[in-house]
């Protein structure tokens, strides 16, 4: 006989994490994977930069940015970072169509609907859907402008075209690569006057990179932080 808390747990985890279903799984490429989610807390708009937490059996929750949002479908998108071992990686790895999932949300997040003038976004492969839904929802034209520490420059190239995120620059991880993407931004900055500046991915990199731009300032308006993850850490976000 299941425990009383046992019970409660799945009680509560019914509540808080109704059940979604895998509609679609692609793989973009050999680190990256399309899932296409549909559930009906999903007919209802919500905040682009907003967040949804997949609870991944065993390990908790896992945290994504849902993009291509279709209320008349109940779907959405996410883009999982096949990384390692660890158990978001698994789950997007094995994730199946007609497979159920617990998801909470969408929530907040970054509140990408009020950055309404020019808009410069700092992240790593985490944060490739967080541009692509900054993207859809100011449009092509938008003045953007995209940087991105990468492990590997031509794959994220690769993904990065398909979701049509619009002008980007790639910095390949290695020794002293925040010094390049700290110019890259000053330079993003330099082009877009007046511009929002959003720092999200890596926590240590977005540190690095906030104190060089106290210590020596580049003209921007507001600047957002999400940090997604750490090294050594469990997802942040």
């Amino acid at each position: 006989m299941a425990s009383v808390k046992a019970v409660l747990g799945e009680a509560v985890a019914k509540l808080l994490f109704p059940e979604w279903t895998i509609a679609a799984a692609r793989q973009v490429s050999p680190h990256f994977r399309r899932i296409e989610l549909t559930g009906e807390a999903l007919r209802k708009q919500y905040g682009a930069g907003d967040k949804v937490q997949v609870m991944i059996s065993g390990a908790g929750p896992r945290t994504y940015t849902p993009f291509a949002h279709e209320p008349e479908r109940a779907a959405v998108s996410l883009l999982v970072y096949l990384h390692g071992e660890e158990p978001g990686a698994q789950w997007g790895r094995e994730a199946a169509v007609g497979d159920r999932v617990r998801v909470f949300g969408p929530r907040g997040s970054l509140p990408f609907p009020s950055l309404t003038g020019p808009v410069v976004l700092f992240g790593d492969e985490t944060s490739f859907a967080a541009a692509r839904a900054l993207r859809e929802l100011r449009g092509p034209a938008a003045p953007l402008s995209f940087v991105f520490e990468v492990t590997d420059p031509a794959e994220s190239e690769a993904v990065l075209a398909e979701l049509e995120v619009g002008p980007r620059t790639l910095v390949r991880r290695g020794e002293g690569h925040l010094l390049e993407v700290e110019r890259e931004l000053r330079a993003a900055l330099g082009r877009h006057a007046g511009a929002d500046l959003v720092l999200c991915g890596n926590a240590r990199s977005i540190q690095s990179l906030r104190a060089a731009l106290k210590a020596a300032p580049a003209p921007h308006a507001r600047q957002k932080v999400k940090a997604y993850w750490s090294p050594g850490k469990r997802g942040l976000d």
